[in-house]
């Protein structure tokens, strides 16, 4: 029986492709790992559409399934539409086009650290000024939003160690790589990152001592590079009015 879902489609179609191995890959580890993948990547897309509407809820259309390796075809739809906008079709070809772009972009890399991302998140930003209608106000995602969803992607991709996983998309392949994740946090140790109020804390590994306002920290139990955004802060720490050494936190809204 087919069950019918009140969707609005988008332009824009990507396909899933999981090379397993015919006749050892055992058909559930296969499947839930397609299931993983494309739960992940609809995320990557909320995040994607968070500042247009909080209430747009992508969705991916099962559109085909071939076989020798799993290819799964996915259309891009959105539930939970409440804007009059979303029914023009200068609209959602514009939706579409926008989601599969920043997929594309970001994921090239799903272990990138959050200067790699801010760069792509440059790149998309003349995408959502160019909004049909003359509406304004559209801005990319955070930093923190986009790499906690790409962490979502590597959480999924690791489910299917072995396997080479393929995003086609209209405008290339890419390829996903394995990529270890963080080992958990030994018995008694509490969580690096603490959000609230909309502060999170890093905990220090290296500061920048030279000055090129780039620090290495660990968040959720990943190193990775950052920018330090808060000039003034910055200016101050390489004038010596105050220190931060590895193991110090910072806290950064």
């Amino acid at each position: 029986m087919d069950r019918q879902l009140k969707t609005e489609s988008v332009e824009g179609e990507i396909a899933l492709v999981i090379a397993y191995q015919s006749g050892k890959s055992e058909a559930l580890t296969v499947l839930a790992g397609a299931m993983r993948l494309i739960e992940a990547l609809d995320e990557l897309d909320h995040c994607l559409l968070s500042s247009i509407d909080s209430a747009l809820e992508p969705v991916s259309i099962l559109n085909d399934v071939q076989h020798s390796s799993l290819k799964v075809l996915l259309a891009r739809a959105l539930r939970k539409i409440p804007d009059e906008h979303i029914a023009s079709l200068d609209y959602k070809k514009w939706l579409g086009a926008l989601l599969v772009k920043g997929k594309h972009r970001l994921l090239q890399s799903i272990n990138a650290d959050a200067p790699e991302v801010r760069r792509v998140l440059v790149e998309l930003e003349a995408d959502y000024k160019a909004a049909p209608g003359g509406l304004v106000g559209y801005t990319t995602p955070t930093v923190a939003d986009v790499r906690d969803a790409l962490d979502g992607v590597a959480a999924a991709r690791a489910t299917l160690p072995g396997q080479r996983v393929t995003i086609q998309t209209e405008l290339g392949d890419i390829d996903l790589a394995e990529t270890p994740l963080a080992a958990p946090p030994a018995a008694g140790v509490a969580q690096q990152t603490i959000t609230n109020s909309g502060v999170e804390f890093f905990k220090v590994k290296a500061p920048d001592m030279l000055g090129a306002a780039q620090w290495t920290v660990l968040r959720n139990n990943r190193t990775t590079r950052v920018d330090m955004l808060h000039q003034s802060w910055l200016d101050a720490y390489h004038a010596r009015e105050h220190s931060l050494l590895p193991g110090d936190s910072r806290s950064e809204e």
